[in-house]
């Protein structure tokens, strides 16, 4: 792409998807972000930072792959991924880490090699990202936790439980027992409740 041309966002999802196997139904959100003027087109000044964000991704992904591979056996296992994914900075619980490994592993063998692994790390991260932005508005004073009363309210809106229902979850969460749920907590509370 040169000169004057335009790219359609449609267009630029196609690209992502094939080149990252990036989750189709992310992928527009991801392309957004470079249509700097919102007019619904990549310019190919906007399209060469996207294209040089691809670059980026694929080249951080092979030492990712090798950072999960942990018996360098040329596969993540769900035992690999559990210990990267439970832990800092993801926080899943046990049943995101199976339901994305299940997603991703096309072949069924239970294990990811490095293609499924694009997708299955893309959609991780995506998910991390979203949910840790999440967090970010609803920590109104900006201080990296959750106080019971922001996140009862939260959880008695979209799942409609009483205030004395919704504020047990919030215990049930808050691992550390200060009380507030910090960003981990929040986002083990949330993948858990809300199968994001």
């Amino acid at each position: 792409m040169s000169g004057d041309q335009l790219m359609s966002l449609d267009d630029a999802v196609k690209v992502l998807c094939t080149e990252l196997q990036y989750p189709q139904d992310r992928a527009m959100h991801f392309v957004k972000r470079f249509d700097k003027n919102q007019d619904g087109k990549l310019s190919a000044e906007e399209f060469s930072a996207f294209k040089a964000k691809i670059a980026e991704t694929k080249e951080a992904l092979v030492p990712k792959f090798k950072e999960y591979d942990r018996d360098g056996n040329g596969f993540i296992t769900l035992e690999e991924a559990s210990q990267i994914l439970q832990s800092h900075p993801f926080n899943f619980p046990a049943t995101k880490v199976c339901v994305l490994l299940k997603n991703f592993d096309k072949d069924g063998n239970g294990k990811l090699d490095i293609e499924e692994f694009a997708g299955f790390y893309a959609e991780a991260k995506a998910t991390h990202e979203d949910l840790a932005g999440r967090f970010d508005q609803m920590d109104k004073d900006g201080n990296g936790i959750l106080s019971p009363d922001e996140v009862t309210c939260v959880i008695q809106e979209l799942m409609g439980y009483d205030e004395k229902t919704a504020r047990y979850f919030v215990t049930m969460f808050d691992k550390n027992q200060d009380g507030s749920l910090d960003k981990a907590e929040f986002i083990h509370m949330w993948t858990d409740m809300f199968g994001i």
